[in-house]
């Protein structure tokens, strides 16, 4: 992101809003500079190829939001998989979607610099095939009010099946 569109004192809502437009923006070109090298990687890596595409898409953004005085990772284990600077793999569920078009929601709880309480969290939705490598469709963000994982969790699942 050349000219970082994130401001001290946002909310959750306007910082997913801004995601989005950036993922919208970026996720096909990205991926079509890269499809070479990831479709050859796909036979080996397998579903991992989807986290070095996220790694050459979300670093950029999430960047930026970094810079804007934002955090999103929080504490980080040495057994934990970091995926595009700002995915946390144990921080997702995966449970939606036929084979070829799989969804696994990864949330980001988002702390602002100077604020005690966080701002939210952030719900990002990846879209992939375990068939072979695919991107159906692009990431779409949200933003909700959650920060524990019990509330986060359910969140999700509400967000993905409308229950």
């Amino acid at each position: 992101m050349a000219d970082s569109k994130f401001v001290p004192g946002m909310s959750a809502e306007d910082l997913a809003a801004v995601i989005q437009n950036e993922l919208a923006s970026q996720w096909k070109q990205v991926l079509e500079e890269n499809r070479a090298e990831l479709e050859s990687v796909f036979p080996e890596l397998e579903d991992s190829t989807y986290g070095l595409y996220l790694d050459r898409l979300l670093p950029p953004i999430f960047g930026a939001l970094e810079q804007a005085g934002y955090s999103g990772l929080g504490e980080v284990k040495d057994t934990d998989f970091i995926i595009g600077g700002c995915l946390n793999f144990s921080s997702s569920l995966e449970q939606w979607g036929p084979e070829h078009h799989r969804s696994r929601v990864f949330w980001i709880p988002v702390r602002e610099e100077g604020r005690s309480e966080p701002v939210g969290t952030l719900l990002l939705d990846f879209f992939h095939s375990h068939a072979g490598f695919e991107v159906p469709e692009g990431p779409r963000i949200t933003a909700i009010p959650a920060a524990n994982r019990r509330e986060i969790v359910a969140a999700v699942r509400e967000w993905k099946e409308g229950a």
